[in-house]
């Protein structure tokens, strides 16, 4: 039997609600095709070799709730074909993309059309709630419905009567619309939020941060229109989730997985990973979105990914454009921040990187079952370099942690089979 493994104990974690196992398990043609004493049984009757399992564990894929693909058809320094590749053999199996393009996604037939099914990746897009994201004129949504978006998006929401206009027009109560806290500003020169390490590296620093006063503005709005699933996009501020806890006000809230991991006291000087939006800060600051995290102020962990080519990674930091790109590193590197150095479950993990995630965009949550290939086998102790001969050479060039040695790895998935 071709691609073909037979786990004769190894960990699972079958799905939400529950907590990792020890068991058999065996895969055929990429299918799951029995758990315990059954997969013993068939594969003793196959002659099936037991593969080594090590301290692998076997989980549902992975979603991410808000990526950026500027150009899915043409694009150089990104597009869908490629995306799809390396978020799926990276443990992804579905990816919601915002609006943001040369040619925004504010009408109907600027939105890609996906036939997603369950032995692929799934691709959504999210609509905009503006035309061309710019807050004074809606765009139309129940045809943006019609065309299958996953929700409505926006960065800007202070002009109030657009938005009580667009929410009190909007039918479904349970469609997500996201509010971004972060929007690039061509005239701010600032690259991390400042703090003592931070002036001390010389870099141009963010004097002033707007994210509290976004924050109690979409908490203004989440208290009028208390039905509304309203989701906050990528909180980065200890003062945001304060100010959310104190106003006790129902919200769901993500944040990108680089907060998570980098701070302005631990990365190398020349990491591409200095330049993201949303910004870093402090370590204290680091610490207290994880303990946000711990205490479910903030549900879903999103990858963020905004894609960049050799010829614009590669120009001085001060001008090049926001943002990192790395399907590969995101669980590697949030299992040794949280499973290894803190001890979480991993069942706690999936629920930040899959199950959470998937509720908010209003998709089935991610599983293991009987004849499905959603599944991804990870190996906490693989060692591997972080460069494009590991990565792929279609892979965009603004990935941090460039050529550091990385442990933990996606090494296989049954969507590839």
């Amino acid at each position: 039997m071709r691609k073909t493994l037979f786990f004769e104990t190894i960990d699972i974690l079958m799905g939400p609600n529950v907590e990792v196992i020890t068991d058999s398990l065996l895969i055929i043609d990429g299918k799951i095709k029995a758990f315990g004493k059954e997969a013993k049984e068939i594969a003793l009757k196959h002659n099936i070799k037991i593969t080594k399992s090590g301290n692998k564990i076997v989980a549902p894929m992975l979603v991410d709730s808000h990526s950026v693909l500027r150009e899915p058809i043409t694009g150089l320094d990104d597009n869908l074909e490629n995306l799809k590749s390396r978020a799926k053999k990276s443990g992804f199996g579905s990816i919601a993309l915002m609006p943001d393009s040369d040619n925004w996604r504010d009408k109907p037939e600027k939105i890609p059309f996906q036939k997603n099914n369950e032995f692929d990746i799934n691709i959504f897009f999210w609509g905009s709630f503006s035309l061309e994201d710019k807050g004074k004129n809606l765009s139309p949504h129940n045809e943006l419905f019609r065309s299958g978006i996953i929700g409505l998006a926006s960065s800007n929401f202070f002009d109030s009567s657009i938005i009580f206009k667009g929410l009190s027009l909007i039918d479904a109560k349970s469609l997500p619309i996201l509010f971004s806290l972060t929007k690039s500003d061509p005239l701010q020169k600032g690259i991390v939020k400042k703090d003592l390490e931070s002036l001390q590296l010389g870099f141009y620093v963010i004097e002033n941060n707007n994210e509290i006063s976004e924050v109690k503005n979409i908490l203004g709005i989440k208290n009028f229109f208390k039905t509304k699933n309203i989701i906050i996009k990528n909180i980065s501020d200890s003062n945001s989730l304060q100010e959310i806890e104190n106003q006790n006000i129902s919200i769901s809230t993500t944040i990108s997985w680089w907060n998570l991991i980098a701070d302005t006291s631990n990365l190398q000087l020349n990491d591409h990973g200095w330049k993201v939006d949303p910004p870093l800060g402090s370590r204290e600051n680091r610490e207290s979105l994880i303990k946000g995290l711990e205490k479910n102020l903030i549900q879903g962990i999103a990858v963020n990914s905004v894609a960049l080519n050799d010829q614009k990674s590669f120009i001085p930091i001060n001008n090049r454009s926001v943002g990192i790109s790395s399907f590969e590193l995101v669980l590697p590197l949030l299992w040794e921040e949280f499973i290894t150095k803190r001890g979480w479950k991993i069942s706690k993990l999936w629920e930040h990187l899959s199950f959470n995630p998937s509720r908010l965009l209003g998709i089935t949550q991610e599983k293991l079952s009987l004849g499905s290939k959603r599944w991804l086998l990870f190996d906490p102790d693989k060692k591997w370099k972080n460069d494009q001969n590991n990565l792929g050479y279609d892979s965009p060039s603004n990935f941090p942690k460039k050529d550091e040695l990385i442990i933990g790895k996606v090494i296989q998935v049954g969507l590839d089979f």
